[in-house]
């Protein structure tokens, strides 16, 4: 539901860009009202003529803040600001954080709160400024976000017959009705070909080091279709980053 006026709804910061002279057009992840934009008028600048941080310094990714906004349109303006704390990432995190920001930015709808997703992005913020594998906390990630928008792989099942899947099996991946038994592995690596193994263990929510390559090949292939032609610009910011 479009709210035309909140106070202080608790949010993330999911992207900012120039918007005319002085202000910021801001994308929210909201808890009530799903993916959110806003203007923060006057938040360009290093300081205010006090001595202040302009409002731009706290809206940065990663952080947490309690927002309020109003407006009768769809694009709202900022009116209260309060910053709870932000998640500092770097390097390699820092372009893993930018990726999830930008895959919930184009499969979100503006203001259709999801259930789950605010949930999940929490978690993926406390995981990705630990220790935690980055490769598998990125993979749970993609994984679980699937399931929330209702596109999760249909996991421990083979398509057509429904059997339960073997771990020793190999399966062909159809984007349409799922998973084909192979009636042997493959010779060598087919990018749409996944050992049973890998699956099942998706499938209860474990991630492995050997099947890491074989899920960042079966997220891109589920995930692809729902970002269309335009290519994800924090992948090709990691590219120059490496």
């Amino acid at each position: 539901m479009l709210a035309r006026s909140v106070d202080l709804q608790p949010v993330w910061v999911l992207h900012t860009r120039p918007f005319k002279e002085t202000s910021l057009l801001v994308d929210l992840l909201t808890w009530d009202h799903g993916k959110v934009s806003v203007v923060a008028n006057g938040a360009r600048g290093s300081a205010s003529k006090r001595g202040k941080p302009r409002r731009g310094q706290l809206l940065q990714p990663f952080a947490e803040l309690l927002v309020g906004w109003s407006g009768k349109t769809e694009l709202k303006n900022l009116k209260a600001l309060e910053q709870q704390r932000v998640h500092a990432l770097t390097g390699q995190r820092l372009f893993s954080g930018l990726y999830a920001n930008e895959l919930l930015q184009r499969l979100l709808q503006p203001w259709q709160p999801v259930d789950g997703v605010p949930e999940l992005y929490q978690w993926l913020l406390e995981h990705l400024a630990s220790d935690t594998s980055l490769e598998s906390v990125l993979r749970l990630f993609e994984k679980q976000l699937l399931d929330c928008l209702g596109y999760g792989l249909p996991l421990g099942f083979a398509a057509g017959s429904g059997g339960v899947m073997s771990p020793d099996a190999s399966y062909r991946y159809d984007p349409e009705n799922g998973f084909w038994p192979l009636g042997k592995p493959p010779a060598g690596p087919v990018f749409n070909c996944f050992s049973g193994k890998t699956l099942l263990e998706l499938a209860d929510g474990q991630v492995s080091e050997e099947s890491l390559p074989e899920l960042k090949r079966l997220m891109r292939m589920a995930i692809q279709p729902l970002l269309g032609e335009k290519p994800l610009q924090s992948r090709e910011l990691f590219r120059q980053f490496k």
